[in-house]
């Protein structure tokens, strides 16, 4: 599997982490970061279908993953019990990072959506470092823009913003979280306790 090249079947990472890139007619956006643990390609496998771009994958750094090509996916799902079938179509998504959101992404200020991905990166892919978290994907702030779904400008105004009141410091590409728990208010992100699932921070 070569990097910038059209991947197919389902994919596993087990060490390392990807940048997932989807290009489009009209150019190409970052979609994500999958790091160990998370698996690729099952939603183009249990909901094919013409789409309007194509996905390609980029190394962060040295990475490892499992790859199961798309011909013994598919003899798997053809033998499959088609509940299970069914019931993997309807939860398959890339959105599971919402569960820690009061909304949508795409519904949140401009400021709170830079600040809940920039939380949510931590949380996935964040460094632990003299207690705080330490993001060093080597994303340009373009990149972070189209995780957010926002401009570059805008990210360029809220990390500014941020670095100010002290809840992040910046040294390049390089983002260092500072305050976690101001930045998931600013990201208006929910996080949940084991036995009170209401809880807002």
């Amino acid at each position: 599997m070569r990097a910038g090249s059209q991947f197919r079947g389902c994919i596993r990472v087990k060490s390392g982490r990807l940048k997932r890139i989807r290009h489009y007619a009209k150019g190409e956006f970052l979609s994500g970061i999958a790091g160990p643990g998370d698996e690729l390609g099952w939603d183009e496998a249990l909901k094919p279908g013409e789409r309007l771009y194509r996905e390609t994958l980029e190394a962060v750094c040295e990475t490892s993953v499992i790859i199961t090509s798309r011909s013994d996916v598919d003899a798997w799902l053809e033998v499959a019990p088609s509940e299970l079938v069914q019931l993997l179509r309807g939860v398959s998504s890339d959105l599971h990072h919402e569960r820690y959101l009061a909304r949508p992404l795409e519904l949140l200020p401009v400021r709170a959506r830079v600040a809940a991905t920039l939380w949510l990166l931590a949380l996935k892919h964040g460094r632990a470092s003299e207690a705080t978290r330490v993001l060093d994907l080597n994303l340009t702030r373009e990149e972070v823009a189209h995780l957010a779904g926002t401009v570059y400008e805008s990210v360029i105004r809220t990390l500014t913003s941020l670095k100010k009141e002290g809840v992040v410091d910046l040294n390049g590409r390089v983002i260092r979280i500072l305050n976690e728990d101001q930045l998931a208010r600013i990201g208006q992100i929910v996080i949940s306790e084991p036995h009170d699932e209401n809880t807002v921070v």
